[in-house]
């Protein structure tokens, strides 16, 4: 089962090129103790078995609901146990919740890491990990609570680590238009872009949304949706939404729908007219391939 395991190749289309890559690799993946082998681990092993073997997509797709009644997860759960058997090989497949069987803590302590280090970080005052940790122990001492019952060195970094990651996210995250007295954009050449009313300057970009919707072929797949936004009013012009990735083709067909005068009756039930449509003085975008290629190009003036 094991050698079988190993050799097999992934159904999907995106798959077989991963898989490709994971066969290749040099990196040996450690085999698990003859006691973690359980019946559930025998029964993952049978289900990743079934996963590997050559197919189509939409068979792939069944396969996957499948998999997920039979070990009574969800699909997602389905495809991160295949991630892990990619990753770590067989033991990835013997682990379970990190956290289980571990100490938890209480959303007071949550909070109370966090707030500390929000009214440690105020103003020009500055607060490390390690000294909120300190902090920790002490309203620990306070409430007479042992080792076991505060959160650990680790679990405070940990919090902390994310809260940090979670706020440089957000002050990172690219805003589409501004209110205020002026706005520019800095273009790649270095050259300052000041926007002085709608339809000087749009914005487009992509993001992959965190649902699932059912393709032609009756796949459960997470769309793409592209936007076009008019800087100067952050109003939406224009969009596009489909499977397929991003790419020149889809660019164009969310720059024709943001160009163009919408028109939709009366079984959208939307509240107002969307008026927006014309075309950009400056089509401003992240340099990606898709954004420059000839295609899209042609006929804008990138800056």
């Amino acid at each position: 089962m094991y050698q079988k395991l190993e050799n097999s190749c992934l159904s999907s289309e995106n798959d077989a090129v991963e898989l490709q890559q994971h066969q290749n690799s040099t990196k040996p993946h450690k085999l698990p103790s003859e006691e973690l082998i359980t019946e559930q681990v025998k029964l993952r092993m049978e289900v990743i078995q079934s996963l590997t073997e050559p197919c189509d997509r939409k068979t792939y797709s069944t396969k996957k609901i499948e998999a997920a009644q039979k070990l009574g997860v969800s699909i997602r759960q389905v495809e991160r146990l295949v991630q892990k058997w990619r990753e770590q090989g067989l033991v990835g497949l013997t682990t379970t919740r990190s956290d289980k069987g571990k100490y938890r803590l209480e959303q007071e302590w949550i909070d109370f890491i966090i707030n500390t280090y929000k009214e440690g970080n105020k103003g020009s005052k500055r607060m490390t990990r390690n000294q909120v940790f300190l902090k920790v122990k002490g309203r620990a001492k306070e409430l007479s609570l042992n080792k076991s019952e505060r959160p650990s060195h680790q679990s405070v970094y940990r919090i902390l680590d994310e809260h940090i990651e979670q706020k440089e996210r957000k002050e990172k995250a690219r805003s589409p238009g501004y209110l205020g007295e002026r706005l520019t954009h800095m273009t790649r050449d270095g050259r300052e872009l000041e926007v002085e009313g709608s339809n000087d300057v749009w914005q487009c970009d992509h993001t992959r949304l965190d649902v699932r919707l059912v393709d032609e072929y009756g796949v459960l797949d997470r769309p793409w949706l592209t936007i076009v936004i008019d800087s100067y009013s952050r109003c939406l012009v224009g969009f596009y939404v489909g499977f397929d990735h991003p790419s020149s083709q889809i660019d164009t067909l969310a720059l024709r729908h943001a160009i163009l005068p919408k028109s939709y009756g009366s079984e959208y039930q939307l509240r107002h007219e969307w008026q927006a449509y014309g075309k950009p003085n400056y089509f401003y975008t992240d340099g990606g391939k898709d954004f420059t290629s000839i295609h899209t190009t042609d006929k804008l003036q990138y800056k």
